[in-house]
């Protein structure tokens, strides 16, 4: 169970005019966890660090920590050992860092113009054999 969330660091840059922005950019997400530290029997500390990637035209990146409740002594013992959790531990930690991250992604995403860091809908055709295409304003 995650006891605390926190963001500690924000990184993000745009590399590229917004007008010199491709019409179709790649958008990658990825959580990586840094070190998880042993805090009593209860409580292990996970450093975080989530990274949102625009193809070459931009990046944002969030560093923080979690507290996570459970059997502390077998995580740490796991991430000293093979530097991995146990699938539900690590389930829940990268959930809730996504979960958590993506929001701060998207509010930073506008300010810097780039598209939000989430897939857009499903589009469906309106009636079968139509090809009409969906209006989409972006921020790139």
């Amino acid at each position: 169970m995650i006891r605390l969330f926190r963001i500690d660091g924000i990184e993000a840059k745009r590399f590229i005019e917004p007008e010199n922005a491709p019409h179709e950019i790649r958008i990658d997400n990825n959580s990586t966890i840094l070190s998880i530290t042993y805090e009593d029997e209860k409580h292990v500390k996970v450093s975080f660090k989530f990274t949102v990637t625009y193809s070459g035209i931009g990046m944002i990146g969030l560093e923080g920590i979690l507290i996570y409740e459970g059997n502390a002594k077998e995580i740490a013992e796991e991430w000293n050992k093979k530097h991995r959790m146990p699938d539900n531990v690590a389930q829940e930690v990268h959930a809730t860092i996504i979960n958590n991250c993506i929001i701060e992604a998207v509010w930073i995403a506008k300010e810097l113009r780039l598209p939000p860091p989430i897939p857009p809908p499903a589009q469906f055709l309106q009636q079968k054999g139509s090809k009409k295409k969906s209006d989409v304003v972006g921020y790139a």
